[in-house]
């Protein structure tokens, strides 16, 4: 065998070792989850877990919620201590410990309930296209968009792929406030990826923070969108009073922890894209160039 066929055949191993590195994450997550998940939210037996970490109170929210063939869902509540060092979640879209809580958790409070579609809980957390934001005494029902700053999409292709992210339709300064307000969306609704929770009387705690309302403030959901004085009695929050909890400016914010529904607006070509140029870089790079040295010396060698 000459020496260019050598040459020949190990550059042609080493680009299309190259190009596997590149393709694979997404051909990989495609022909393995995305087909053979469900894409919509409203279907029977569709489960997502949402949580929560409380910095001020080291307290951790679980909502545990299944969709039921009554067309209800389920929403299985847990309220935990946290001891020792602080909790931590990884959501489902990390990219590292992806859908986990890290932390010693001692559940205080439990409580089930069933809930309409209609109901404020499930409308937040899967819209239609519309989401209602707020900002101490600012509220408005705006339409979801896909993102642009400061990434439009998640690369996470062992859990969701490479979901287009969709975000508040917010104008100016407060379009850069929205980016832990974030959406997925399904085939039927949006279903959230982040939302933070906020506190609408944190000026009475921050006076100051009015002055720079709407624009210096937090932006989020209330607690009352998601039903939470519903689930947790007064006496297990701070100071006994939600009136109290509602003066810090950042309450929590609720991270997408497990969910079987994959989200079905994908951006199969930005993940192309970020596997080749950054997921996979420089090693594909290595053998691509690698095999197209060879393919040179290959070309050389048979003259």
């Amino acid at each position: 065998m000459g020496a260019n066929r050598i040459y020949n055949i190990i550059a042609i191993i080493l680009i299309f070792m190259g190009v596997l590195l590149a393709v694979y994450p997404v051909v990989g997550y495609y022909s393995l989850i995305h087909i053979k998940s469900p894409h919509a939210v409203l279907k029977p037996g569709n489960r997502f877990v949402y949580a929560g970490y409380y910095p001020f109170f080291n307290l951790v929210m679980i909502y545990n919620m299944t969709y039921m063939e009554n067309g209800k869902f389920e929403v299985n509540f847990t309220l935990c201590n946290q001891s020792g060092n602080e909790s931590v979640i990884y959501p489902l879209y990390s990219t590292y410990r992806s859908g986990q809580i890290i932390g010693n958790l001692s559940p205080i409070f439990r409580k089930t309930l069933i809930l309409p579609t209609n109901d404020s809980l499930i409308r937040t957390l899967f819209p239609h296209g519309q989401v209602t934001v707020h900002a101490l005494n600012y509220s408005k029902t705006v339409k979801l968009t896909e993102r642009k700053y400061p990434f439009s999409f998640d690369f996470s292709p062992n859990s969701v792929g490479f979901p287009v992210i969709y975000v508040p339709d917010l104008q100016g300064n407060l379009s850069k406030k929205v980016d832990l307000i974030a959406y997925y969306r399904s085939d039927d609704r949006y279903f959230a990826r982040t939302l933070v929770i906020i506190g609408r009387n944190a000026h009475l705690r921050y006076p100051s923070m009015i002055s720079g309302l709407p624009t210096h403030v937090p932006i989020g959901v209330t607690p009352e969108q998601l039903d939470m004085p519903k689930f947790i009695p007064a006496e297990l929050v701070p100071n006994g009073s939600w009136s109290y909890v509602e003066r810090f400016p950042t309450i929590t914010v609720l991270s997408l922890l497990k969910t079987n529904v994959r989200p079905s607006s994908q951006n199969w070509l930005g993940a192309f894209e970020a596997s080749f140029t950054q997921f996979s870089a420089p090693l594909d790079y290595v053998f691509i160039l690698a095999g197209i040295f060879l393919l040179i010396l290959a070309g050389r060698s048979g003259r």
